[in-house]
């Protein structure tokens, strides 16, 4: 039975054995993340989008355009909308499912969900106050009858959309403040989860979201705040993630995005050739896998980690060398027979 070689354990590596990215497997060190770390994840992303919808109806309230129907699909009661859907999720995370005990910062987190969704809530049925029901309430003014009640009714109906008006002002404003306290918040639980793998692929994966929820200067402070080199560091250790997870089309990207910003960092760059070759093998396209693989042999890095990748190379190179030979015969292995030879020498040699 053939295994999967990993950072600790270099043994057979073969094609049948690369993990599926849309199936989660292969994650680093051999370590799953739990659907408890996907779902956080999930309820992060929504309240990122939920901040930006908001931003949109915030703007439109400021213009004096805002209408009942802009925010129909931002928040309702009956699961149609973004904010219940996100409220829900997050009191069925952090409330009835976890049997430890949650977090501080978690716990904090899902009160403010749920704040902003009745805050919202009360919005929405002032905001279908002022539209639908003022101007009937003045149509009804201008015809008021003699009658007491009549006389009632208008005062009355004077004092809800009152309150409704007063309403809708302090309820943009509580509901901004919710947000931005909760965007804070956010920024802080990154910080702590800096070194949570799966949170700052989610975080680079979705850096055009970050860039509308906290503009271009908050978004890099943000990575500033969680690695030492900011994006450098974040680019280089998802890179590193994906390397470790055997896939090598996205590590690759993470490595090119990072070697961009330091472009004379050898052990990038080794790193960077070690993920193409390995992509281009998956491919079947041998020649350029051995292209860049033979780019390994001159780099000046670590020895350790020389040792440890040019082993695996050596063996990737030996599978397309056997291949190549039964396939073409052996005139056409010979150029991966002899990076074989010269990738073992470099490697007895460290």
């Amino acid at each position: 039975m053939r295994q999967h070689f990993s950072r600790d354990d270099p043994g057979d590596f073969t094609k049948e054995g690369r993990p599926d990215i849309l199936m989660r497997k292969g994650w680093p060190n051999g370590r799953k993340p739990m659907k408890r770390d996907r779902n956080r994840l999930e309820i992060v992303r929504g309240l990122l989008l939920s901040e930006v919808a908001f931003q949109e109806i915030y703007k439109k309230h400021e213009e004096g355009r805002l209408h009942f129907s802009d925010i129909g699909l931002w928040v309702d009661d009956k699961g149609r909308s973004f904010l219940y859907n996100l409220k829900e999720q997050s009191h069925s995370f952090f409330r009835f499912k976890i049997k430890r005990s949650i977090p501080r910062n978690e716990w904090l987190l899902d009160l403010v969900i749920g704040s902003i969704f009745h805050e919202a809530m009360k919005l929405r049925e002032n905001i279908y106050q002022m539209e639908v029901y003022r101007p009937m309430y003045l149509q009804y003014k201008s015809s008021v009858g003699k009658s007491d009640y009549e006389k009632d009714y208008l005062q009355q109906f004077e004092r809800i959309i009152l309150k409704a008006k007063q309403g809708v002002v302090e309820g943009m404003e509580e509901t901004r403040s919710l947000f931005q306290d909760a965007m804070a918040q956010l920024i802080d639980l990154f910080k702590e989860d800096s070194k949570d793998r799966l949170l700052v692929r989610f975080l680079l994966e979705n850096l055009p979201l970050l860039q509308k929820v906290y503009g271009s200067k908050k978004k890099k402070e943000i990575f500033n705040s969680m690695f030492k080199k900011g994006f450098l560091d974040a680019y280089q250790f998802a890179g590193q993630s994906y390397l470790e997870s055997k896939h090598y089309d996205l590590a690759s990207n993470y490595f090119s995005k990072a070697l961009k910003m330091d472009p004379h960092n050898h052990g990038l760059r080794f790193l960077l050739n070690f993920s193409l070759g390995m992509n281009e093998y998956y491919k079947n396209a041998y020649s350029k896998s051995m292209s860049y693989f033979s780019k390994l042999i001159s780099f000046k890095v670590e020895k350790k980690l020389k040792r440890e990748y040019l082993r695996k190379v050596e063996e990737v190179c030996h599978k397309i060398f056997s291949e190549l030979k039964e396939e073409r015969g052996p005139k056409a292995a010979r150029k991966a027979g002899s990076l074989v030879d010269r990738i073992r020498k470099c490697y007895d040699e460290l």
